[in-house]
């Protein structure tokens, strides 16, 4: 493993992103590939992203989250942790070098230090995704790592097992590596068979969630699949934030089928309390753009809508009373309900930076 004082994720900015065609948008600028620095995310915050893939020379293509009126942003990254396709992740930016990094925080840094040398990896790990840095996390996480073997490869399907308080079995294990590890068009693939074999057998007067129990002990693939679609579909524990965990995986493939984006996350902190957010939007042909956002802090909530189209804002408006009565059985108290035409940009772009969900009904 790397000293710790080297621990980050260095983002080189002079080579050729093959997913921006050579550009790469940093704030409201575009930042020809060559030019050392983007002008966007300052210098010291904290970001959090994904990645996307991971390339033959050891170097991934990492998506940067929108935040502070920034927009979303893909950038070719080198890291001195192991990172696996699909992982999210938190880091603080740094722009202060002639080459733009990721890295833990000196908080964090500080803390691997105390750490014994053998548990820095793990520990590396659980920071990168926000989790909690604890000798009992460690060593319940520990215990399942050495059972498999120890290889680094298998620790980010751990952290997403125990984070999920799923079982960390060896077979779980290789399932959310094989499951993370699908590209776009493997997944629109295995989900065309499901539904194909969904609708076949639903015309014979099947029960759906039969059906969806025998494909998961059939067909090895879609019961793979359908495994490791579970597992993540799992609620979180309390004290993990869902915006750092890898994400279920619907097809995107059809234009005719009704795509909704879901995006979920910490806004802020207040001492012991975290006011979480999650939004989405969906656009259709009959009412437009429409989007929303809901806030809570574990104990109450307040629901925003937005929708562009003046007919679609005051058809909202008219049906204020029966969202509310839909939602009457959130075990959650309702606050308030807000609708309206007006959204911000950078709002509309972090709604639209959520995953894709198929709603087709």
């Amino acid at each position: 493993m790397a000293e710790i004082s080297n621990l980050n994720v260095q983002v080189n900015q002079n080579q050729r992103n093959p997913l921006d065609a050579g550009t790469i948008q940093s704030g409201q600028n575009a930042v020809q590939t060559g030019e050392q620095k983007p002008q966007g995310f300052r210098s010291g915050t904290l970001v959090e992203g994904r990645v996307l893939s991971k390339n033959a020379d050891g170097t991934y293509n990492v998506r940067l989250d929108p935040q502070s009126g920034q927009p979303a942003q893909t950038l070719l990254a080198r890291a001195t942790i192991n990172l696996l396709v699909g992982e999210n992740f938190r880091a603080v930016w740094d722009s202060s070098g002639e080459m733009p990094m990721l890295r833990l925080s000196q908080n964090e840094l500080s803390l691997l230090t105390k750490m014994p040398v053998g548990d820095r990896e793990l520990a590396t790990s659980l920071l990168a995704r926000g989790m909690p840095l604890s000798g009992e996390v460690i060593q319940a996480i520990r215990e399942s790592w050495r059972r498999m073997g120890g290889k680094t490869e298998q620790l980010g399907s751990l952290l997403e097992l125990w984070a999920r308080d799923a079982p960390m079995t060896g077979e779980n294990v290789q399932t959310i590596s094989w499951y993370m590890s699908l590209t776009g068009a493997d997944v629109n693939a295995i989900w065309s068979r499901i539904r194909a074999k969904l609708k076949e057998r639903l015309r014979k007067g099947e029960n759906p969630v039969d059906i969806l129990a025998d494909l998961k002990e059939g067909d090895e693939e879609i019961a793979l699949f359908l495994k490791g679609h579970s597992i993540l579909l799992r609620s979180p524990r309390d004290d993990v934030n869902p915006a750092l965990l890898g994400g279920p995986m619907w097809p995107n493939d059809d234009p005719s089928r009704v795509m909704a984006r879901v995006f979920v996350g910490i806004v802020r902190e207040e001492g012991d309390r975290r006011y979480w957010q999650m939004g989405f939007t969906v656009e259709g042909a009959r009412l437009g753009f429409i989007g929303g956002d809901v806030e809570s802090d574990g104990r109450s909530y307040n629901l925003n809508l937005y929708a562009e189209r003046d007919d679609t804002c005051n058809l909202l408006s008219h049906k204020r009373h029966a969202i509310r009565k839909e939602l009457e059985n959130v075990p959650l108290a309702l606050q308030f309900i807000g609708i309206s035409q007006a959204i911000s940009g950078a709002m509309r772009e972090q709604l639209l930076s959520g995953r894709g969900m198929d709603i087709t009904v």
